[in-house]
């Protein structure tokens, strides 16, 4: 299944577009990891990451900060998927089918049939959720 990195990205994602990080308002790496209780180190490995799919821009120096790069209406979950995660949601077993059973044999293609539709799906999904959509959910209480 997919790993932290993603729950973490759109963390840091929505913390940007809540506090309209944008156009010159930038956050910092520690602020964000205090939202996150997490390492600035680890925001800092996903942000390069958020900035190489051109998500969010990145300004180092003591005045330095993270902003996003577009619009939060104009960045999906989708988006940040892709740029986060490296793996698919599921992975099929990858052992050497035992020839004389005919099950064995076609449960590559079987389960690749089933994971390319279950990818498939959830991208489209996430595609139709904008980082706005979150952000106007967050609590302000």
């Amino acid at each position: 299944m997919v790993d932290q990195r993603f729950a973490v990205s759109v963390h840091i994602m929505t913390v940007l577009a809540f506090e309209n990080c944008s156009r010159g308002s930038l956050m910092t790496s520690e602020k964000l990891a205090s939202s996150i209780r997490t390492n600035p180190t680890v925001v800092r490995r996903l942000v390069a990451r958020l900035t190489d799919a051109n998500l969010v821009r990145s300004y180092k120096g003591k005045s330095g900060g993270i902003e996003l790069a577009r619009k939060a209406d104009e960045i999906s979950l989708r988006d940040i998927y892709s740029a986060s995660s490296e793996k698919t949601l599921l992975k099929a077993r990858n052992k050497r089918p035992a020839r004389q059973c005919p099950v064995s044999c076609s449960m590559g293609k079987l389960m690749k049939d089933v994971i390319d539709g279950v990818e498939t799906n959830s991208m489209d999904y996430l595609a139709k959720i904008s980082l706005a959509d979150l952000a106007a959910k967050v609590s302000k209480e």
